[in-house]
């Protein structure tokens, strides 16, 4: 099993994405009330070295040679990737050795260091969240450690727009009755235009939270929203590229596994990641939940599936 390295991931963002986690769980600044992996156990905003670099980068290498299709090699997983001293020099080594894009997903709070702003700047793709324009509102979702506050996130963004030539896209998590007010909408379409990103993509709390919230949005409430902040924004949909259908049961619980270690799936994501047909899928399933090393979850009209964390 991949200590470092799961998917290619279908991802709603980046099409299929090869995930790259180089930190322990769960190493993060934030707390998120919808994050699907779990509560945070070290709030932490000092940086560090987590792994070896070339045991990381060897892994990623690996895998894109064995994989079919891969869209983005990308910095997420188990908690916040700026954490990790290492992941400039990381992001470079790759680069080298495969003519994939680079993507990093952040939180975005430490963009106000500068050592963290130089080891994203030959990423090709940014993205960092931004829940809240006010501050309250902000310690209500993100629950961030104690040293994090609003305004200096907003100016570390800011910063790094100033200086970095590739791409940012800008994600807002919409919760329901909680950042959708028109008072807290005009408060983001500032801060928006303010930093300067390349694009704004609005989603909303779409598989099983880390705490019991209600905040699911309606397709058209987004597009309500997306048509105020303007024409650089849009709803991330559902993703859409699908693999050929095929016999691939070879590899298939540890694939699998690799990916629930990190996120939850539903079984139609299953299905697109590994090629395996519906019944094979949902059988397999079904004998990992009987022997407890997956469990299911229902939320909204859907199954998720993750793997606990004992």
């Amino acid at each position: 099993m991949n200590k470092h390295v799961f998917g290619p991931v279908p991802s709603r963002r980046l099409g299929f994405s090869l995930g790259v986690d180089t930190i322990l769980p769960k190493y993060c600044s934030f707390d998120c009330l919808y994050c699907q992996i779990g509560k945070t156990t070290c709030l932490e905003v000092e940086r560090r070295r987590f792994f070896e670099v070339e045991d990381v980068v060897g892994e990623v290498i690996r895998e894109i040679e064995g994989a079919k299709h891969v869209d983005f090699v990308t910095f997420s997983g188990s908690g916040e990737p700026t954490l990790n001293s290492d992941l400039g020099t990381m992001i470079r080594e790759i680069k080298k050795r495969v003519n994939i894009p680079v993507a990093v997903i952040t939180n975005g709070s430490l963009l106000f260091r500068q050592d963290v702003r130089n080891d994203l700047m030959d990423a090709d793709v940014v993205l960092p969240s931004l829940d809240a324009a006010s501050e309250d509102i902000f310690h209500y979702i993100n629950r961030p450690h104690p040293l994090i506050d609003l305004d200096v996130m907003i100016e570390g963004l800011k910063s790094f727009r100033s200086v970095y030539r590739g791409r940012i896209w800008l994600e807002i998590m919409m919760v329901r009755d909680v950042n959708d007010d028109p008072e807290e909408l005009a408060k983001f379409k500032d801060i928006i235009h303010y930093i300067g990103v390349d694009k704004v993509q609005l989603n909303t709390v779409t598989r099983p939270p880390n705490v019991e919230i209600r905040g699911m949005m309606e397709p058209a409430e987004l597009e309500k929203v997306c048509n105020y902040l303007g024409d650089n924004c849009e709803v991330v949909c559902s993703f859409e590229k699908a693999v050929e259908v095929g016999n691939e049961e070879e590899g298939w619980e540890e694939k699998v596994l690799d990916i629930l270690e990190r996120r939850s799936m539903n079984l139609e994501d299953i299905i697109r990641i590994t090629g395996v047909p519906y019944l094979k899928a949902k059988s397999g399933l079904a004998v990992l939940e009987h022997s407890g090393v997956i469990e299911s979850y229902h939320f909204g009209d859907n199954v998720f599936y993750i793997k606990p964390h004992r």
